[in-house]
């Protein structure tokens, strides 16, 4: 007579940030977060590494640090180049084959770290819902996943933490990839007798720093992560929108109105969105009460309607896109700070 057998219980995947060899603070405290809702939930804690090759005695050793934080299993990507900071162009398609080995219930990053570089494009590729700031919790509701079994759900705050939307990945019926929204102090209530399995990736691009976006997927993601979004009238041209996406520093995203899906700029939540146009400035909405909303106009008005949108910034002439370009890296630092 056949046993019966208990079904897999749900993965919950920490993808870790190193530094100089050893998992982040802010690492361990995701785990150690994982860890405190999983017996609860039922969850199997899976920590994600990428990484250039090391020595296996280097490799055990991390992974001892994240069995004691909470993991119960760590995946070790290995491919030359993946020490360098995280770029969803160099890390994103390994991110994604660690997360189909596993397939997640929830995706929880660090805060602070590779999660506002990946997170957004791994939900896109995984068909998940994503929150950037986010924690953990144990749902009351009598509907479990399995019998006697708990059911972990998200909270996505606002960037102000006054208001929070519960994200069920069973209701929803789909995985959620989320950012934590703070870090403290990880607790050590694991073990470092936790299993390691390695895999080794292919060699990495020649030149990893170069990234160029190959699809509308990749565009859509950029739009998603941005702190400041610039967004430019078809009417402008391409030339001046590839120049100003050339030069956008980290958290600034430059894309053509044209060139964007409607969903991905309805689903962003930007500090700053800037309408860029010669005299009226294209009509872009978002959700997100917290975001300023200004106007740049790269020639003499004449008199356009903008209603409440500020006019942060005017230019004209050949020269009003490379002034435009490096005002960029102020926008990005003081996106309340910006004057016309």
């Amino acid at each position: 007579m056949l046993e019966a057998t208990a079904p897999p219980m749900p993965n919950l995947l920490v993808p870790i940030d190193l530094r100089q060899g050893a998992p982040t603070g802010p690492s361990l405290f995701a785990l150690s977060e994982a860890r405190r809702v999983a017996h609860i939930a039922g969850i199997t804690v899976v920590a994600a590494l990428l990484g250039d090759p090391r020595p296996e005695e280097e490799a055990h050793r991390i992974a001892a640090r994240l069995g004691v934080a909470g993991a119960d299993k760590v995946l070790l990507y290995e491919q030359p180049g993946l020490d360098a900071p995280a770029l969803d162009a160099t890390h994103g398609p390994a991110l994604q084959l660690l997360a189909e080995r596993v397939p997640p219930l929830v995706v929880l990053f660090p805060a602070g770290g590779a999660g506002m570089q990946l997170g957004a494009s791994l939900a896109a590729r995984l068909g998940a819902a994503f929150a950037a700031a986010a924690d953990l919790e144990v749902s009351e509701d009598p509907l479990a996943l399995t019998d006697s079994v708990g059911r972990l759900c998200l909270r996505r705050w606002r960037p102000d933490m006054s208001v929070y939307r519960r994200l069920d990945p069973v209701e929803l019926e789909r995985p959620v990839v989320a950012v934590l929204g703070a870090h403290g102090t990880p607790r050590e209530h694991g073990t470092p007798d936790v299993e390691l399995q390695v895999i080794e990736g292919s060699a990495a691009p020649e030149s990893p720093n170069i990234v160029e976006l190959e699809s509308v997927a990749d565009e859509d993601a950029a739009v998603a992560l941005a702190q400041v979004l610039v967004v430019v009238d078809p009417a402008v041209g391409a030339d001046p929108v590839a120049k100003l996406a050339a030069r956008a520093p980290l958290g600034v995203a430059v894309v053509g109105l044209d060139q964007v899906c409607q969903a991905a700029l309805a689903a962003c939540m930007p500090r700053l969105l800037l309408r860029v146009g010669v005299d009226a400035v294209p009509a872009v909405g978002v959700p997100s009460p917290r975001t300023r909303q200004g106007a740049i106009l790269t020639a003499p008005a004449t008199g356009a309607a903008l209603g409440r949108v500020d006019v942060v910034w005017r230019g004209a002439g050949p020269k009003a896109w490379d002034a435009l370009a490096a005002l960029l890296p102020r926008l990005a630092a003081e996106p309340h700070g910006v004057g016309a």
